[in-house]
């Protein structure tokens, strides 16, 4: 998971127009079945804007940072418009009012945001999983303090969330500061509601660390020991490996956090892109 910047320039003014004209239709509504009415009729709202959200993770689930060209994204919604279910399986009212702002959707590869059993027959994925914190205050039709829920699952629009989420040579993700019980809480929930575990997952890390490494144990020896040894080609193999390393952490990448924390993990953290 990386960063996510919510780009307010890029989303069409005709398709916010659309937005606003629904979202003043449904607060004029009293009832939740007839709010609830009224989005299911115009689910399609959402998946128009699929491409351009798209565009803000360069192709990539917004959770797990993978590509998927072989299936369907999905527009979720972070905060669910339909119901909202806690950590004990408590089911509460939904989000309503955030059905139709863009700023609650992720887009999100069907394995983190669908229901999908995993090897041990326990189902995973966000589904409409929106868990608080012990004690936090749940916002409501009546009440929409959002600004106040201290909510478990990490966002990637939150600058400082995808910071305490991280990965090891074996593509498993861990906390980045494991002696902390809130990052731990926040990563363990995350990576079980959005299926972060997933052998797919696991795997294409996996892949994608060693790759970095295979990169960084070149870098290492693409130079001979003292400076008067240099050639033009050592100049060259130099500036082709830092490009190649810088590539493989850039947002544009897939699974960047694991191509960082492979970098982290063997103390450098300067060819980390933007570092």
């Amino acid at each position: 998971m990386i960063f996510i910047h919510l780009d307010n320039t890029k989303i069409p003014q005709e398709w916010l127009a659309k937005a606003t004209a629904l979202t003043a239709r449904l607060e004029k509504l009293t009832t939740k079945n007839e709010r609830a009415k009224l989005i299911n009729s115009n689910n399609k709202l959402w998946s128009e804007l699929k491409e351009v959200l798209l565009a803000m993770s360069f192709g990539k689930c917004w959770y797990s940072e993978a590509p998927d060209a072989v299936s369907d994204f999905h527009v979720d919604h972070f905060r669910p418009k339909g119901k909202s279910i806690d950590l004990d399986g408590t089911e509460y009212d939904g989000y309503q009012w955030l059905a139709f702002h863009w700023e609650n959707y992720r887009v999100a590869g069907s394995y983190s945001n669908s229901p999908h059993k995993d090897n041990t027959g326990v189902v995973r994925g966000k589904w409409d999983y929106f868990p608080l914190a012990k004690g936090s205050r749940r916002a409501t039709w009546d009440n929409r303090i959002t600004g106040e829920e201290r909510y478990l699952l990490l966002d990637p629009t939150n600058e400082h969330d995808p910071k305490l989420l991280t990965f090891d040579e074996t593509g498993l993700p861990k906390p980045s500061d494991a002696t902390n019980p809130i990052v731990r809480k926040k990563v363990e929930l995350t990576t079980h509601l959005l299926f972060l575990d997933s052998p797919r997952l696991v795997a294409a890390r996996k892949l994608k660390w060693r790759e970095v490494l295979d990169w960084l144990e070149e870098y290492l020896e693409v130079c001979p020991p003292d400076y008067d040894s240099c050639t033009p080609q050592d100049h060259a193999r130099f500036e082709r490996h830092l490009e190649k390393i810088s590539r493989l952490t850039s947002s544009e990448a897939a699974y960047s956090a694991t191509a960082r924390a492979c970098l982290r993990a063997n103390g450098m953290d300067f060819l980390i892109q933007g570092s």
